[in-house]
């Protein structure tokens, strides 16, 4: 049975915009898990998808314990994973790390990652998958969308290597370079944010 976080349970200095991720996810179609066999098929899946081997499942599950705001997962109408996607949220080591490129994605260092008590300092988007057209616009939508809606207000990082990847990178209006490029989507000023609230009032 898929171990969820509930939105009652979202806590911590980015609690609100954790609960707005949630939800935007949640109109997408995926839900939060930090169950073994769920994060298992999904990166079966992810594997074969996108054709290369990925983190183990052990790696996975301690990111999301650590984060709880880590691994979300898509089932179809036979309850078969159908898409995923996998954010590491960064604390301010973390962040130093990936600027000084002592961040490894391979194996994230759990103490470069933020719990829920700390401040994220950025997000690096770690992994997409989906499985056909559909499952595929819904995980860039997904993402683009709680860009925009739940962290505008921190930097964006990812290493596009998949066509989700392209296509997100891409619809948040970042170059690419091919698989060795770190994309990266800058914060919005402050400014700036509060005038789109204001102008969406």
């Amino acid at each position: 049975m898929t171990n969820s976080t509930e939105l009652e349970t979202v806590f911590g200095p980015d609690a609100a915009q954790t609960q707005a991720l949630h939800t935007v996810f949640a109109r997408r179609g995926f839900r939060s898990t930090n169950d073994y066999t769920d994060i298992d098929e999904a990166l079966a899946f992810g594997s074969e998808a996108l054709g290369t081997e990925l983190v183990c499942t052990e790696i996975v599950r301690a990111c999301e314990l650590k984060t709880q705001r880590c691994f979300f997962v898509r089932r179809n109408q036979e309850d078969r994973i159908e898409g995923f996607i996998a954010l590491l949220y960064l604390n301010d080591a973390g962040f130093r790390a990936l600027m000084y490129g002592e961040f490894c994605p391979q194996n994230p260092d759990l103490s470069h990652l933020a719990s829920p008590s700390e401040r994220a300092a950025a997000i690096y988007v770690w992994c997409l998958a989906g499985d056909g057209d559909s499952a595929r616009r819904s995980v860039v939508r997904a993402v683009t969308e709680a860009r925009r809606k739940a962290f505008p207000d921190i930097a964006l990082f990812a290493r596009p290597v998949s066509r989700e990847g392209r296509m997100m990178t891409a619809a948040l209006d970042a170059p690419s370079a091919g698989a060795a490029w770190l994309g990266w989507v800058p914060a919005r000023p402050a400014a700036v944010q509060a005038n789109a609230l204001v102008a969406a009032e």
